[in-house]
């Protein structure tokens, strides 16, 4: 290519990446200024960074190389239409940039192979048909250091774009000729090269690769003759290998597997911290594996013991515990210590029980039974370990979470491994064998819970012991494993008195909300939501006592404890609200909270958790939230209209910022506990603001963000329930963003859709005939979505059944001729949900439907017949409605009884005959 460098330009480019180093700030700024237009403006941009990339300089450039080496691999990432719409530019580029491979300098050649990987991630191995021959080639050179740059590079090309060569003949044929290859390579003298070689084999493991499968034995065998590399990269990879052979052909590893649980074992305590987290992660996953589950009982004598000895801290974590455990509750929190927070999603309307809608589901911002570096995450739900590889992520964490997952799997059968070991140290006058033993016991709860019963009584008081250690790693980690009991502990107190545990523990976590060490106030407040989970109605006599303490946080905590103690607030709230009416509560439980809402600004992001755990009080105090209810509803309002008016804005002028849509979210959240709260006393403070809600509400009901679709169609259903005088003017409005959303082809907006067809279904119900215009629109989406069960989400299917009957109760002579087609689906999606008011009002206009064309049961009478048997408690009006209609079916069929009634079970026959008498 016959293309070079401008002398001039090259030098003052050149000078640019320096300054871009500079310390100076206003230098490195102007630098950065002067690239970004580069970037924009000169179309040979590119060609000057791989030239200035490649060209070999004094030590003192290395630095400037590797950042416009950066910037090209950036470019190539988004322009890379741009680079290909230029022929020549992107022959140059793949040309030279393989010779960055071959440079002497390590950031270099890692560099190059991002880039290359960047190219092929780009246009793929069709568009640099040699890019894998010439890697290879280079690969070969004898020369160390080149062949660990090859390899390099190709092991960063097989991780992120090998599934291509899996997906066509010539990339097979390619992968034939190179897997042999990089098995001779891992019998390097080079230690890099082996690691490398290894690497590049294991991204084919888990893909299944038949290239790779017709050498497995080969691999094997390879594997093995390296188990003892003195390099600990190639021992990882090693370990790495093992675990991916385990998912992708456990086969092949059964003849094998007693050595390599040794060697695996063993390699738990390599002195390289990576080797023994990479072979923990071989204990996780044969955890899971059923088909081994034989062969693993064996094993069990040796793994469990070892697993226990890497629970217990290391002796750096010791040491910098122990030169820290000080009381920190009166220290600010560093911004770098405090996470982002983000609004929870809530879950859609579920069908046949109000009162379920604000449960949480769908996205967490943490999973929330993750261990970190102290041995405890940052906010503790009860449900599992999280999974993912952090850098957080640790031996002591690995070696927690595959014990978790061995006693769900093997249950008892590891308890007689454990249990001694358990026994003795928790009694240790060591804390860290007393934490560790603590920590397994809470590992072990969820799938030995049955087998420890004869221990607990013994464990659990142990367990509130140590929310009082010295150490607050062990009081931290009491407060999580009682959580993980507290199934066993609520259910044993029905029988024994609360005295027993009940009340020891629930004193205990509450003495560690309030404890001087903010990890351990985080521990407690988990703890208690856990606990109070599960014992929902038993803590009533004891509010008071939990309210002060609880509210005393207020006055304790830094920012970020405020987001676990609104979950614990929030917690207690929804599942004793009903109980916390009195005076008293609402006088210890709303202050704190007001004033905190206050304390906060209207662009603060810690307003989400509070609007959230405000949205659950008021909607759970109702009319007592009244006197607090005006300045705190005017509030939301104005963040809503601030933050649509932005974002109208922002739509308008690209150079305003978007708001962060989980303002919207939360607020229109809170709006809907007050609207759930207050009833028809929320009209008047709706009928109070200067902007229309329905028309804030309505513009969110266009919104591309699901969540913010999901809150507003939340909204206007309890509107129509509480304040249906505000709605009824803007349903045609609503409608027409409404029906589109009754979709549920998509997973990702399934939420959006059962929330706008549970509202439709409230509309309808106090809109009466005036939903006429609606009813065929509403009815060809519906019916799609009941003929649907089983494919989507059983609660889409609910809300849609009741929403149909909703509409039958005031226009069944529309519906019916559509009765054939949707009947059968309709008694399927409903026959065995609780007997609810929503129920009540589904099955009173189908009733009407049926009576309006009763030849549309024809093909599922014995369906319908049933579901009206399955009916425990039908009102009086209903179940008149169900008499009328099974005696006039009995008097059309011919055989009513061998037709109809012996084809049910028996329960259900005998209900229909002693209630209905047919």
């Amino acid at each position: 290519m016959s293309w070079s460098p401008e002398v001039q330009y090259l030098q003052e480019l050149r000078r640019v990446f320096a300054e871009s180093l500079s310390k100076d700030n206003y230098a490195r700024g102007q630098a950065t200024g002067i690239l970004e237009d580069a970037r924009r403006y000169r179309p040979d941009l590119n060609n000057y960074l791989v030239h200035i990339f490649v060209s070999p300089t004094t030590d003192e450039e290395i630095n400037l190389r590797a950042s416009a080496g950066l910037m090209l691999k950036n470019n190539i990432l988004t322009q890379y239409d741009r680079i290909e719409g230029s022929a020549e530019m992107l022959a140059y580029i793949k040309e030279n940039i393989i010779v960055g491979l071959t440079q002497p300098v390590t950031i270099i050649r890692n560099i190059a192979g991002s880039a290359i990987s960047a190219l092929v991630a780009r246009g793929g191995f069709k568009k640099w048909p040699d890019v894998l021959p010439k890697l290879l080639a280079i690969a070969e050179y004898d020369n160390a250091m080149v062949q660990e740059g090859a390899l390099s590079a190709l092991s960063k090309l097989f991780e992120d774009s090998g599934y291509e060569l899996d997906k066509d003949q010539e990339g097979q044929q390619i992968l034939e000729f190179m897997i042999p290859r990089f098995l001779e390579l891992a019998m390097s003298p080079s230690a890099k090269v082996r690691a490398q070689s290894i690497m590049c084999l294991n991204q084919f493991i888990l893909r299944k690769t038949p290239a790779l499968l017709v050498h497995i034995d080969v691999f094997l065998a390879t594997l093995f003759r390296l188990a003892v590399d003195p390099d600990p990269n190639v021992r990882r990879n090693i370990c790495t290998a093992f675990v991916m052979l385990l998912d992708a052909r456990a086969d092949k590893l059964v003849p094998h597997l007693n050595g390599i649980v040794d060697y695996t074992l063993h390699c738990m305590g390599d002195d390289d911290e990576q080797v023994a987290l990479e072979a923990g992660e071989f204990f996780f996953s044969l955890a899971e594996k059923q088909e081994l589950k034989d062969q693993t009982l064996t094993f069990l004598p040796k793994i469990i013991p070892v697993l226990l000895r890497y629970m217990v801290y290391s002796e750096g974590d010791i040491e910098r515990f122990e030169s820290t455990n000080e009381d920190d509750a009166d220290m600010e929190d560093k911004a770098e210590d405090i996470k982002p927070t983000y609004a929870k999603t809530r879950d859609a309307h579920h069908a046949g029980d109000q009162s379920e809608k604000r449960d949480l589901n769908g996205i967490q911002v943490d999973d929330d039974d993750d261990f970190d570096d102290d041995g405890f995450d940052d906010e503790d739900d009860d449900d599992d370990f999280m999974m993912d590889m952090s850098p957080d992520w640790n031996l002591r964490k690995c070696s927690a979470a595959a014990l978790d997952i061995f006693a769900s799997n093997y249950r008892e059968n590891i308890l007689q491994y454990s249990i001694p070991t358990l026994q003795q140290n928790i009694a240790s006058p060591e804390w860290p064998v007393r934490e560790s033993a603590i920590l397994a016991f809470g590992a072990v709860a969820e799938g030995c819970v049955d087998g420890l019963s004869s221990f607990l009584p013994e464990v659990i008081p142990s367990f509130v012991q140590a929310l009082s250690d010295p150490m607050a790693p062990v009081r931290q980690i009491a407060c999580w494993s009682l959580g993980r009991y507290s199934t066993w502990i609520c259910f044993r107190s029905a029988d024994v008195g609360y005295e027993k545990e009940f009340i020891p523990v629930l004193q205990g976590l509450l003495k560690c909300c309030l404890d001087n060490n903010k990890k351990v106030q985080e521990a407690g407040c988990s703890g208690f939501a856990n606990f109070t989970e599960q014992a929902g109605g038993l803590l009533i006599p004891y509010l008071v006592y939990i309210l002060r303490n609880l509210t005393l946080c207020f006055q304790k905590y830094q920012s970020k404890n405020f987001t676990i103690l609104y979950d614990a607030l929030q917690t207690l709230v929804d599942k004793v609200g009903y109980a916390m009416k009195s005076k008293e509560y609402i006088d210890l439980l709303l202050p704190p909270l007001i004033e905190r809402w206050q304390k906060l600004s209207d662009d603060d992001t810690n307003l989400f958790p509070l609007l959230e755990c405000l949205s659950s009080v008021t909607a759970a105090l109702g009319e007592q939230f009244a006197p607090f209810a005006p300045p705190v509803f005017h509030r939301a309002m104005t963040i809503l209209q601030k933050n649509l008016i932005s974002l109208q804005e922002s739509m308008n002028d690209p150079t305003i910022e978007i708001p962060d849509k989980d303002f919207i979210v939360t607020t229109l959240d809170l709006l809907d506990g007050l609207v759930q709260g207050l009833g028809s006393l929320a009209a008047q403070l709706i009928n109070q603001t200067e902007y229309p809600l329905m028309q804030m509400l309505i513009m969110c009901m266009r919104d591309p963000v699901n969540e913010v679709r999901q809150s507003a169609f939340a909204l206007v259903g309890d509107m129509a329930i509480g304040t249906f005088d505000v709605v009824k003017p803007y349903v045609a409005a609503i409608m027409t963003e409404l029906i589109p959303q009754i979709d549920s082809s998509d997973p990702s907006c399934s939420a959006v859709c059962n929330n706008a067809t549970w509202a439709a279904g409230e509309i309808a119900l106090q809109l009466g005939e005036e939903i006429r215009p609606f009813v065929g629109p509403l009815m060809e989406k519906l019916a799609v979505v009941v003929a649907v069960h089983g494919y989507v989400e059983q609660t889409i299917v609910e809300n849609a059944a009741i929403t149909i009957g909703r509409l039958g109760i005031s226009c069944p002579d529309m519906i019916a001729p559509r009765l054939e087609a949707f009947a059968g689906f309709w008694c399927k999606a409903l026959r065995m949900i609780r007997d609810t008011e929503e129920k009540e009002t589904a099955f009173r206009g189908m009733c009407k439907i049926v009576a309006a064309n009763p030849t549309g049961l024809k093909d599922c009478l014995v369906e319908f017949v049933e579901a009206i048997g399955l009916y425990t408690e039908p009102t009086q009006e209903l179940a008149q409605m169900f008499a009328t209609i099974l005696a006039g079916y009995k008097n059309l069929v011919s055989d009513w009884q061998a037709v109809i009634m012996n084809r049910l079970p028996p329960e259900v026959r005998g209900s229909i005959s002693e209630r209905y008498h047919v």
